[in-house]
């Protein structure tokens, strides 16, 4: 077992009803040595692409070793595989959904198994077709935690599912990205990374955002910087380019969401701005 045994639990089964509960007392029946961490219960029901924004941005920041179980899988009970990866310093146990994809992005491959070893399974009469968190993942997740090898799960696949994820782009001088989360605050992240902004202009305060075409503003350092309720573009904790409203919710005043157009364009010159 890793020295630490942390296992983390993503899904969007909500904190209403009884799987979270169940899968993790199926997980420590398996494993009672597990230290379980939630990451996050919340995602919408069957978001795929949500779900992998949330892991990618969380799971860099646990130990190396932790197992990271991931059951947001609209193909529950049907073919899809479940597999067993490690990326960088983490493992992960997801279904392939294209759930892994921004994981997978950012993180070099070091091992990867479609779960098919009987041995780690349990029998056909034991899994509920609509409930593999409980009955597949939770008992996967405690071999892998106990120090089970990924390879010796089964084999490596030929290929796993990834989904298209929007990138963001250069429009002759300007910088065009995408919404890709929307958080509990209202603020509208998006796909555009401070380091992209760095390229193009080195001072961000250069550079002015726009979201569906709508001008927010300078890029500034903290919520703080505008009046309540005005919008404002940041730079936020996770290094991306963030349109958010000053205690309010920016995704309300300006209708936006998931999809919606972030564009970076030179900040006209203020005139008692004053010279660098």
């Amino acid at each position: 077992m890793a020295r630490h045994g942390i296992v983390t639990l993503l899904t969007d089964f909500g904190i209403r009803g009884p799987y979270v509960a169940a899968m993790k007392g199926a997980l420590l029946r398996h494993c009672p040595a597990a230290r379980i961490v939630d990451i996050c219960h919340d995602i919408e029901a069957h978001d795929v692409l949500q779900a992998s924004f949330v892991l990618a941005q969380a799971a860099e920041h646990f130990p190396a070793g932790t197992v990271h179980v991931v059951v947001v899988d609209p193909g529950v009970g049907t073919g899809r595989e479940i597999i067993a990866a490690a990326f960088g310093q983490q493992t992960y146990l997801f279904p392939d959904n294209g759930v892994i994809t921004m994981v997978a992005e950012a993180q070099p491959l070091q091992a990867m198994a479609v779960v098919r070893n009987p041995k780690y399974l349990p029998s056909e009469q034991a899994v509920s077709s609509t409930f593999h968190g409980r009955d597949l993942f939770a008992p996967l997740a405690g071999h892998l935690v106990r120090g089970t090898r990924i390879t010796d799960l089964g084999p490596m696949p030929e290929t796993y599912k990834l989904i298209d994820v929007s990138k963001p782009f250069y429009d002759d001088d300007e910088i065009v990205g995408s919404v890709v989360y929307v958080d509990r605050f209202g603020n509208l992240i998006s796909n555009i990374t401070a380091r992209i902004l760095s390229r193009r202009w080195p001072d961000p305060n250069d550079a002015e955002v726009l979201c569906d075409a709508t001008p927010v503003g300078p890029v500034r350092a903290t919520y703080g910087q505008t009046d309540r309720g005005q919008l404002l573009a940041l730079i936020n904790s996770m290094g991306l380019v963030e349109v958010a409203a000053n205690t309010g919710r920016a995704c309300d005043v300006l209708g936006a969401g998931v999809g919606s157009e972030v564009r970076l364009r030179r900040r006209t010159p203020d005139p008692q701005r004053p010279a660098r």
